[in-house]
């Protein structure tokens, strides 16, 4: 994790949160209507509208890291595949 920045990684940029993740403020409006007022907007939003929000954002986020992870383990299998080749060739040669 430490070396990320210095690699220039994807997580190395600031990433600012989404709007709707942000001061929000959720009111009553009369009846059982409740609503969350997003600070950066000033939309108003449901509670459901908000959490399907929040849950979507979340969903991507987590395709987005799996993704990632996917391929840091292609790459890992190919260094070791290159790791294991190098070291049997060179093994080879101080049987002779």
């Amino acid at each position: 994790m430490l070396g990320r920045a210095a690699r220039g990684g994807p997580s190395s940029t600031a990433t600012k949160p989404p709007p709707h993740a942000e001061g929000a403020a959720v009111r009553r409006t009369g009846g059982s209507t409740v609503v969350a007022e997003v600070a950066d907007a000033g939309q108003e939003v449901t509670v459901s509208q908000f959490v399907a929000q929040l849950d979507e954002a979340a969903r991507r986020r987590l395709d987005s890291m799996h993704r990632r992870l996917r391929l840091l383990e292609q790459q890992m299998e190919t260094l070791e595949a290159e790791v294991g080749k190098a070291s049997s060739t060179s093994t080879m040669g101080t049987y002779a």
